[in-house]
């Protein structure tokens, strides 16, 4: 299971970030954090307001609002918090510059691939929630991931982590590194048994479980009907003990239900099984190697650095024409 991730690094700038090392990717809880502003259901954007390049205007049922309005209530309301970062990032561009150290268009997609994967952002969907949760576009999803990227390239060589330092994280938090009886499955829930049985009757006439899924799934649901799940037991949110049991000893790919659990009838196809295990210093000692050093750069290194410079930086105000 992966580690959420940050948006904010330290209290400089805001670049996207690995929470600090505290389990194995595996094996660790997740845990959510709020964004600065809740968005309650579901409100898609409307297309005219999402491209501002090289408009004057809109209007709204015959009232206008122009750029300037916009740029005049960001620059109000954010202006000196955006003001901060632009400032962090600029000194490490010009570090960057100085250094010969330059960030590629591949390396942008590689991080930001992964650093979504590990929030369980996959498909296109899980991505649009995110980026409305956070009030964000892409295009600056994309910018902090090349920030975050510079940062990494700019300050690695302050980042040393011992073998001493792993065997010691290891020892304090073994625990985490168990990983305990897994299964990979895939699941329809429907509300009545006519509805499940309908739906088995389907899949042993030959239709895919995928789209069986989609069929029987609410609008809202449609994007995720079908997917493969992974289910660890006595980890996370756990199932309803019915179903959980019936997960577990459901021979594989073979389609087992109706269950009922939950006021649902459940159709369940196991895909993979994986038996407990107790991972070794050996098997994640790289792993937990990654983690304290990404730690280290922001929770130590990165701070002390941008304070630094941020205190010799020579910083002008301009009034006026």
């Amino acid at each position: 299971m992966s580690m959420l991730r940050r948006v904010i690094v330290g209290a400089a700038v805001c670049l996207l970030a690995t929470a600090p090392a505290g389990a194995a990717s595996e094996a660790a809880e997740s845990a959510s954090e709020k964004p600065p502003v809740q968005v309650l259901g579901e409100v898609p954007m409307r297309p005219e307001v999402q491209d501002l390049s090289g408009v004057r205007g809109w209007r709204v049922n015959g009232d206008e609002i122009t750029v300037e309005d916009v740029r005049d209530a960001a620059v109000r309301d954010h202006g000196p918090y955006i003001l901060h970062d632009m400032v962090c990032v600029l000194l490490l561009e010009q570090e960057a510059k100085r250094r010969g150290i330059t960030v590629t268009d591949e390396e942008i997609d590689a991080k930001l691939k992964a650093l979504l994967e590990a929030e369980g952002v996959s498909t296109q969907p899980a991505l649009d929630r995110y980026l409305r949760a956070r009030r964000v576009t892409p295009a600056w999803l994309r910018e902090k991931a090349r920030g975050y990227l510079l940062m990494e390239k700019v300050l690695s060589d302050q980042v040393y982590i011992s073998d001493r330092d792993v065997e010691r994280f290891f020892n304090q938090y073994r625990d985490f590194y168990r990983r305990g009886d897994t299964v990979s499955f895939r699941i329809i829930s429907v509300p009545t048994e006519k509805a499940a049985q309908d739906a088995l009757a389907a899949l042993r006439a030959g239709r895919s479980f995928e789209t069986v899924a989609k069929e029987c799934a609410p609008p809202e649901n449609q994007a995720v009907a079908g997917q493969l799940h992974e289910y660890e037991r006595g980890r996370g949110p756990g199932l309803a003990p019915e179903l959980e049991a019936a997960i577990f000893s459901a021979p594989l790919n073979q389609v087992v239900g109706p269950i009922k659990a939950n006021d649902f009838y459940h159709l369940v196809r196991v895909e993979k099984k994986i038996d407990a295990h107790q991972f070794t210093l050996d098997e994640v000692r790289e792993q937990i190697r990654s983690q304290l050093r990404t730690q280290k750069l922001e929770q130590e290194v990165w701070p002390r650095w941008i304070a630094q410079h941020l205190k010799d930086a020579k910083i002008e105000v301009l009034r006026g024409g």
